[in-house]
């Protein structure tokens, strides 16, 4: 099983944003969730604006690591490259992972980057969260 949440906050710029270019980075990560076929199905997927900021949240589960997630992943690797202001945090749990199957895997975007780092709060799942055989 594999189980990810994720949230993003959305900005062209580390400093201020412009509107128009964000009303564009907005539009492009629309297109890329609807080409992508990203929808409910898949969990929950949602951009909204609070207070001025655009947010970006997610969350879902799939039997095995699919396409569908895949998608997840390049949908951040997507809004790290147009939104180079955007910072955010995914986990995912995957329980059929050779190296992480007792963990959670945190996915840290900052400055048009993505890093992998460990997980220091829930994991390892068991004991942390989840009782053995």
């Amino acid at each position: 099983m594999v189980e990810y949440y994720g949230w993003i906050s959305i900005s062209d710029s580390t400093y201020e944003s412009d509107d128009n270019e964000m009303n564009s980075i907005l539009e492009n990560i629309n297109s890329f969730i609807l080409t992508n076929e990203m929808n409910e199905s898949l969990g929950v997927i949602k951009i909204h604006k609070v207070n001025g900021l655009s947010q970006l949240l997610l969350s879902g589960c799939r039997n095995r690591l699919s396409q569908e997630v895949i998608d997840i992943f390049e949908l951040y690797k997507y809004i790290a490259s147009i939104a180079k202001g955007s910072y955010g945090l995914l986990y995912l749990k995957n329980d059929e992972s050779d190296d992480a199957f007792n963990e959670f895997e945190v996915f840290v975007l900052a400055r048009g980057k993505i890093r992998k780092e460990k997980d220091p709060f829930l994991s390892p799942c068991i004991p942390t969260i989840e009782d053995g055989e």
